[in-house]
């Protein structure tokens, strides 16, 4: 399946919409981020590949009219204000820039407009960006590497946006792989790719990374194919941000926070369809779950467990996730609900402003013990979820995967968008509207019509 919002044949939003500093005017990015240009900016100067030209050299000057015949002579020439052209071909070399860009003088690596290449196959990894600077790789498909598909390590202001990444890895023991990896780097974009079927997660944040921003990609089935460990989005890192993707028919959990990833934001995302979780949360602490859709996974929609404490989990639609029996032969006999707060975590989560709904019979809303509604958790938890609703959200098809919102909807202006991390628009963009019919009533903070979950209805 492709990468999906309001359907089966939807494709990615414009980009157009979508502009660094309104995440910025929303407290979300920090300014550093602005140092990081526009792929779209015309560079100065230019090398262009294409094995499939005749008249294309490595000993040549890497023009239009004679280009480079490998990735590898002309990544080599590549340095700072320089863009570089890839054409048509197949390229079992690795992308491995040997200079860094600098915030004046970026470095970009991209496709050639009107031609695509396949970068990776049987090469080490993709791409492997390390100890390098402002450098952009956009607009490229990977597909086969023997590891990462795309590898961005112990670097800095490094934009991966716009590529199509699969097949990354083995499914073995020993040789599984993500299709982009982030590790030991800071203030990065990782933006509007479309990660799948790699043997291992779609994409991880690991080893100290932090300030980087993971936003609208497309991650799905992605699996190790031995055991049940893939995730759409894994993060160990502390101090990112998962804004408005989409994860779903992932081996594992559409998004994993794990130990390491303390003070992880996740807002406006869709998760549907995994074999573990929606947004699953593990040993971590200072995590903020705001306006995300969890649909139908496989055991516990949003699941706090373990150590993790000091959460906020608010504004979210949670709808029939844990109740049933086996997703694609991977038993869901484990922990259930819609939302599951567990362990020692309910002692300092905030949970508030969500809806939960089931279609059958099941574990409706847990937080310490299991309860089939949400009433029955408000009588025993006195103070939680003193906005929160169950009701059927009327997703516009759910059985296609469209879970936006239909009209009379109790998730329309129920929100609070004054809790921290809340987004002034949705998943695809839709500023956020205020329904006259509806009563703001349940909704808190400055606009007090926010929708709940990652769409915002359009009347």
């Amino acid at each position: 399946m492709s990468h999906q919002v309001a359907g089966p044949n939807s494709g990615p939003p414009s980009r157009r919409r979508f502009k660094i500093p309104a995440l910025l005017s929303a407290g979300i990015l920090p300014a550093a981020f602005l140092a990081i240009p526009s792929t779209a900016q015309a560079a100065p100067l230019a090398f262009y590949v294409d094995k499939t030209m005749r008249a294309c050299s490595d000993s040549g000057p890497g023009t239009a009219t004679r280009p480079f015949c490998t990735l590898t002579k002309g990544v080599s020439r590549t340095t700072a204000g320089y863009t570089l052209y890839i054409g048509w071909g197949q390229y079992a070399e690795t992308i491995k820039p040997t200079a860094s860009g600098t915030a004046a003088k970026p470095i970009r690596i991209t496709a050639w407009p009107g031609r695509s290449a396949m970068i990776g196959s049987g090469a080490t990894y993709g791409a492997f960006i390390s100890g390098r600077s402002y450098i952009s790789l956009s607009n490229l498909r990977f597909s086969g590497s023997v590891k990462d598909g795309i590898s961005v390590a112990n670097s800095t202001h490094i934009t991966v946006t716009g590529n199509t990444v699969s097949g990354a890895g083995r499914p073995a023991s020993g040789r599984i792989a993500p299709g982009i990896s982030v590790r030991g780097s800071r203030t990065n974009i990782v933006s509007y790719n479309n990660v799948h079927h790699n043997n291992g997660s779609g994409i991880v944040l690991a080893s100290g990374t932090t300030g980087t921003i993971v936003w609208r990609n497309s991650a799905s089935y992605n699996a190790e194919g031995w055991q049940r460990h893939a995730n759409g989005i894994n993060v160990t890192a502390p101090g990112n941000a998962l804004l408005s993707n989409i994860t779903h028919n992932n081996e594992d959990s559409g998004i994993q926070i794990y130990v390491g990833g303390n003070n992880t934001l996740a807002a406006s995302n869709l998760t549907y369809n995994n074999g573990d979780h929606g947004i699953d949360n593990l040993n971590v602490t200072g995590g903020r779950l705001i306006s995300n859709t969890v649909y139908r996974n496989c055991t516990t929609g949003i699941n706090v467990e373990g150590t993790s404490g000091n959460y906020q989990v608010v504004n979210n639609v949670a709808v029939d996730n844990g109740v049933y029996p086996a997703y694609k032969g991977i038993s869901c006999k484990r922990r259930a609900g819609n939302i599951g707060i567990w362990d020692s975590a309910p002692a300092s989560t905030t949970v508030d402003h969500n809806l939960v709904w089931l279609s059958k019979s099941g574990v409706m809303y847990a937080y310490g013990t299991s309860y089939t509604s949400l009433a029955a958790m408000k009588a025993a938890k006195p103070g939680k979820e003193a906005r929160g609703v169950q009701g059927n959200p009327r997703f516009a098809n759910a059985a296609a995967w469209n879970l936006r919102l239909l009209a009379g909807s109790p998730a329309i202006d129920r929100g609070h968008s004054g809790v921290s991390g809340a987004q002034s628009s949705d998943l695809v963009g839709n500023r956020r509207v205020d329904v006259v019919s509806v009563s703001n009533s349940n909704a808190e903070g400055p606009r007090r019509y926010d929708d709940l979950g990652a769409f915002e209805f359009r009347p």
